[in-house]
């Protein structure tokens, strides 16, 4: 048991969560539908005698501050229902709470749910729910903001930072691929030093620090990366032209880009990202843009333990 009397299994033994609080936005999608999903979710869990409590969020940040008072409560899963940006909020009040986290894709990549093969009907979500398998897993830390699947810094972050909120909610992917042309169009990559551990800094213009396998739609800049490992997967890009860097993501589709010159690849439990001159490159995690350089992403090993 932990502090807060919350169970915490050893790994590869079934937990028996008795309260499950649900946060969701309650603006995003379809909300019609979005309750009789829900509905369909906690009747079998209050079925097996289990606490459910719904907990719609009202404002950005909000599912931080429910998961961690939730978790304050005794709630022993949190369950985020929605895109990966909902997952990360939901992580910032579960870390280090002794709760676990449980995520329900009802987003528009939903890069974990496809890195964990986690299922979308309720039905099934609730089985796994009262199947209570969890895993030990790492978590990433962007100065200090966790992430559980990847950070990045340049390219990926300058295009999540365009992308039109509207277009998203009513296209969802097709509104990255707008922003990415866009980017394309101006092109305007700038530079950024990225310092390991034990040699020169390399000087890149796209970095991706992975802690998954899974980066969304379809990429694998971090082929090698799990979140068990516990060690962060960092994929440095140094090229300068658009060239280069439409034969890195295609190449990527494949996880081959590592074979490609100007690819830098490592193994990190920490590294240091800052801005070159006057330049200040954003920085996303898990597809939300959280600021700008400089960075350092930590690994934190065995950090949080996840319903899978």
């Amino acid at each position: 048991m932990t502090a807060g009397g919350m169970p915490v299994a050893a790994e590869g033994t079934p937990v028996t969560f008795q309260r499950i609080a649900v946060i969701y936005n309650p603006a995003s999608g379809r909300p019609r539908e979005r309750a009789g999903l829900l509905e369909r979710l906690a009747a079998p869990l209050r079925a097996a005698g289990r606490t459910v409590s719904i907990c719609p969020t009202e404002r950005p940040g909000h599912a931080a501050a429910i998961a961690r008072a939730k978790a304050g409560e005794g709630y022993d899963l949190i369950l985020a229902y929605g895109g990966d940006g909902t997952m990360n909020e939901a992580l910032q009040g579960v870390v280090g709470t002794g709760a676990a986290l449980g995520f329900w894709p009802g987003g528009t990549a939903n890069v974990l749910a496809a890195e964990i093969r986690f299922p979308h009907r309720p039905e099934e979500v609730a089985e796994r729910i009262l199947a209570g398998r969890t895993q030990e897993v790492t978590v990433g830390r962007a100065n200090d903001r966790y992430f559980l699947l990847m950070a990045g810094v340049g390219l990926d972050a300058a295009v999540a930072g365009a992308v039109d909120p509207e277009l998203k909610r009513r296209f969802g992917k097709a509104a990255f691929a707008v922003a990415a042309m866009r980017f394309i169009w101006h092109w305007d990559l700038a530079p950024f030093v990225v310092h390991l551990e034990g040699e020169p800094p390399v000087v890149g213009r796209f970095v991706v620090a992975g802690n998954a396998h899974s980066y969304g739609g379809g990429f694998q800049f971090t082929p090698d990366a799990s979140l068990t490992d516990p060690h962060l997967d960092v994929c440095i890009f140094t090229a300068e032209t658009v060239g280069d860097y439409l034969a890195y993501v295609s190449a990527a589709l494949m996880g081959l880009h590592r074979n490609l010159p100007g690819v830098v690849y490592r193994k990190v439990r920490s590294v240091t990202i800052t801005a070159a001159a006057d330049h200040k490159p954003l920085t996303q995690v898990d597809g939300e843009v959280v600021g700008e350089l400089p960075v350092t992403l930590t690994a934190l090993p065995r950090a949080l333990r996840l319903l899978v």
